[in-house]
């Protein structure tokens, strides 16, 4: 008797913890894959905004922590100003704006060298 009992409350707990799952709610939160996605472009966009390097993602008001002070995510990267679940399509906005952001890194990186080195291009005033 106490052996069925067992089995029957070890189903129970099952079917309950599995529920959520096979209802598509619990797959659809992967906060680290957002975190993930954000990483790249969010310390880029922590040290274009002024601000240290990016520590975490707030994803109820979809801001940035940047060593303390907090920057709000574009809307490119954060459509709806909140990211309530982090599912495949909140992972390729991040992915797609992180890779924006090491864009413009790069092209910014580039000029400042052009410029450093004394290359034939001209910003401004060329008659200098």
């Amino acid at each position: 008797m106490y052996r069925n009992i067992s089995i029957v409350v070890f189903v129970f707990f099952a079917v309950v913890l599995g529920l959520p799952e096979s209802q598509g709610e619990g797959s659809e939160i992967n906060f680290a894959g957002c975190f993930r996605a954000a990483y790249v472009g969010g310390n880029i966009f922590c040290r274009m905004s002024g601000y240290g390097t990016f520590n975490s993602l707030i994803f109820e008001t979809c801001d940035l922590v940047c060593g303390g002070p907090t920057v709000k995510l574009p809307k490119k990267a954060c459509t709806n100003g909140s990211l309530q679940k982090c599912d495949a399509k909140a992972i390729a906005l991040l992915r797609k704006w992180s890779g924006e952001m090491m864009k413009r890194k790069n092209l910014i990186w580039m000029i400042g060298a052009m410029v450093n080195k004394g290359s034939n291009l001209c910003y401004g005033d060329c008659a200098k």
